[in-house]
């Protein structure tokens, strides 16, 4: 079945519609993970397509009978340093619900359970009694995390134990987490080197990047869904470079090449017109991203390293080099070991990467979105 609506900005729904090998194939092992039994985690930086991911894999177990979904969207609350219990909500399942300003209430065969969301106690309880009835009535149900970080913020109330209950209690109701800050999130589920028992079958996936033929084959095959031909295959394998191969920012260019030419400009001349215009959208998201960091790790210590690394790139630098090109814009922490933690949490949160000891900024667009930063 072939794919009606290419460049889309929104995750997508449709299994035919999902592109890149490696989406196709995370699919496939996630919808395993969860028919097995196991947690499963997938792990990618923002906009890699994580959330189309996980939207395919439960509309393929939708439609297997008595499997059921619950799907818990958090990526508004990145860069918020709490939340609360108001803000577990489900966004999406494949049961019928009804949502209020102080609870929600999910229904299946006849069974109706309402989860508070007045006071710890009654969350708990009522979200308790919401799997214990999910697990009675279903097959197999599926709880699904999206940007799972963030409830490391959750105010007064470690919601692993949930987690751990589930696991400990309910054989046919499996987990799926996903994270764009990957350490993070791992740190989170596993807090200490004894892994919880809802973490130790846990399938761990990530999600790669489009390469170059991936995208080009993209926006090839979704401008001939539009009727346009556009045979400038230099020309997009540069856009798709250029964009870091983030399939929510190459879809759209796609859309913005198809916009402009919906306007009478010829498809070639809008591939350049589109490409500044996708750089300038992703150096926005890149920017966004940055703040939300900075606003729950609020020290100039961490954009300091950031622009350090995004100066120093294609050249990868040691902790040492780090801390003396700190010393020198005046931002360094009290010792050279301390630099460390701040590289640890940079890395954890995706911004940097590491080998041997060598540390980086892989994205083109984010090295250019930090140093749009100055230093306070």
């Amino acid at each position: 079945m072939e794919c009606k609506n290419f460049f889309r900005t929104r995750p997508v729904t449709e299994e035919e519609c999902l592109w890149g090998e490696g989406h196709r194939k995370a699919v496939k092992e996630l919808l395993g993970a969860v028919l097995r039994g196991n947690t499963a985690v997938i792990l990618g930086p923002r906009r890699v397509g994580k959330t189309s991911v996980v939207s395919v894999m439960a509309e393929k177990l939708r439609r297997k009978r008595g499997h059921h979904y619950v799907y818990f969207n958090f990526s508004r609350f990145i860069g918020m340093k709490a939340i609360s219990i108001a803000d577990i909500e489900p966004k999406r399942t494949s049961l019928n619900m009804i949502t209020t300003s102080k609870s929600y209430k999910i229904s299946f065969r006849g069974v109706s359970v309402e989860v508070r969301k007045t006071s710890i106690e009654e969350f708990t309880r009522d979200f308790s009694t919401l799997i214990r009835v999910l697990s009675q009535n279903a097959k197999l149900g599926v709880l699904i995390f999206d940007e799972a970080q963030v409830l490391a913020r959750l105010k007064n109330l470690d919601f692993r134990g949930l987690l751990q209950e589930i696991t400990d209690s309910y054989p046919n109701i499996s987990l799926v987490f996903t994270g764009s800050m990957p350490g993070m999130l791992i740190e989170y589920l596993t807090p200490g080197s004894e892994k919880p028992n809802f973490m130790r079958s846990a399938e761990i996936l990530t999600l790669p990047r489009w390469s170059i033929k991936e995208g080009r084959e993209y926006l090839q095959k979704g401008f001939t869904s539009y009727g346009f031909d556009v045979p400038n295959d230099l020309e997009l394998s540069r856009a798709v470079e250029e964009l870091g191969g983030v399939p929510g920012f190459v879809a759209y260019y796609g859309l913005t090449v198809v916009n402009l030419a919906r306007e009478g400009i010829e498809p070639e001349n809008a591939l350049p017109i589109a490409l500044e215009e996708s750089r300038k959208y992703a150096l926005e998201e890149w920017i966004k991203d940055i703040k939300a960091f900075l606003n729950v790790y609020n020290s100039p210590i961490y954009i300091g390293i950031l622009k350090v690394l995004a100066d120093a790139y294609p050249s990868a630098l040691r902790g040492a080099e780090i801390y003396r090109k700190l010393k020198s814009i005046g931002v360094a922490p009290t010792r050279v070991q301390h630099v460390y933690k701040y590289l640890e949490t940079l890395e954890k949160a995706g911004f940097i990467r590491s080998s041997e000891k060598r540390y980086w900024i892989e994205d083109p667009l984010l090295r250019e979105a930090v140093r749009q930063f100055s230093l306070p």
